[in-house]
């Protein structure tokens, strides 16, 4: 056997495969332009219509494209490493929304460094020191509790932050994406006022994150019946001891219920499995996120989809944007759309 045959009994390693990075040619493709039309909107050398520019950006955006100039002044002047910062990597939520993150980074040959704070305060305070000593490009900030300006006041200057599913009050840079959360409740309220459902219970995550408040009040309005409101935090476990709580208190009649999230809504499914209620025969469930096992559960969850991937894929590359040029990108706020995935758990009011 020679050096340059390999040996048979010793598993051979396959080629490694790797996501084609975007080209321009690509954004081109999706904005129905040209590659000097997107090139013209990027540079802002030349005057493009309106609405034309504004179709190439949210290609850009939304597919995670960098020119190839901004990737080699990127590599040439930066550490090529960002944070991310999210409360939960078990929620499939940020687990994907970490996917995109990492995807766009990785295009240009950049890291990510992974902080997981499991929605405590503590924890979070902690991982911002030591993010705080070191030396990195840039971070994505996803809070798992209630977001302020005093939280990031320290890292502010050092380098830009992109925000990511909650609104950061009085944060004065305004790199951020996250999904319609209003829109959201309301695709949900909307849905079970028109299965004939009148009474309803929200399963809430705490009241002063900005998505637990926007999604309650999207289906609170839209809903347009009676409404009762409980407030736990985002995990499955919140979920059931919400939904025991309604099923346990004098005079419980809700036919349908909208939790706001996936975990939560999973674990009231469990509860009301095991009261032996029917959904949606006794009771509609409505989630929100879509992560992947709301597809798989029995029955499959009805639920807000909203795009996480996209919207950690369009941070990162404001984010890298931002590193290169050192001012903001001209559109630096994205607001993704949301739809609703109507499975199993959902049905007409009960008689």
């Amino acid at each position: 056997m020679t050096d340059e045959q390999p040996d048979p009994e010793v598993p051979q390693r396959r080629p490694r495969r790797t996501r084609r990075p975007v080209s321009i040619h690509d954004v081109a493709d999706a904005a129905g332009v040209s590659p000097t039309t997107v090139s013209h909107v990027l540079s802002g050398r030349r005057p493009v219509n309106a609405a034309t520019a504004a179709r190439v950006r949210q290609a850009v955006n939304r597919m995670g494209y960098v020119p190839a100039s901004l990737a080699r002044s990127l590599q040439a002047g930066s550490t090529s490493v960002i944070g991310l910062l999210i409360p939960d990597i078990t929620n499939g939520f940020y687990a994907e929304l970490a996917k995109g993150v990492e995807d766009a980074a990785h295009h240009i040959g950049y890291s990510v460094i992974l902080c997981n704070t499991e929605f405590d305060p503590a924890r979070e305070d902690h991982y911002l020191d030591l993010i705080r000593g070191r030396f990195i490009d840039g971070m994505v900030y996803a809070a798992g509790t209630p977001p302020t300006e005093a939280r990031l006041e320290s890292l502010l200057g050092r380098f830009p932050i992109a925000v990511v599913d909650e609104d950061v009050t009085g944060l004065p840079q305004s790199l951020s994406a996250m999904a319609d959360h209003y829109q959201g409740g309301r695709l949900a309220g909307e849905h079970l006022r028109q299965l004939g459902h009148r009474r309803a219970a929200v399963l809430t995550g705490p009241a002063l994150l900005p998505s637990a408040a926007q999604r309650a009040r999207g289906f609170r309005e839209a809903f347009e019946g009676d409404v009762i409101q409980l407030e736990g935090t985002w995990l499955e476990q919140s979920g059931a001891e919400l939904m025991l709580q309604c099923l346990d208190s004098d005079g419980f009649d809700r036919t349908a219920v909208f939790a706001a999230n996936d975990q939560m809504a999973l674990g009231a499914l469990a509860v009301l499995h095991e009261r032996g209620l029917a959904v949606p025969g006794d009771i509609s469930l409505v989630g929100f996120d879509d992560i992947r096992v709301a597809s798989l559960c029995a029955p499959p969850l009805t639920t807000v989809h909203q795009p996480a991937y996209d919207i950690g894929r369009t941070a990162t590359a404001q984010l890298l944007q931002y590193v290169a040029n050192g001012e903001e990108p001209p559109t630096s706020r994205h607001l993704l759309p949301v739809h609703l995935e109507v499975r199993a758990s959902t049905g007409p009011a009960p008689a």
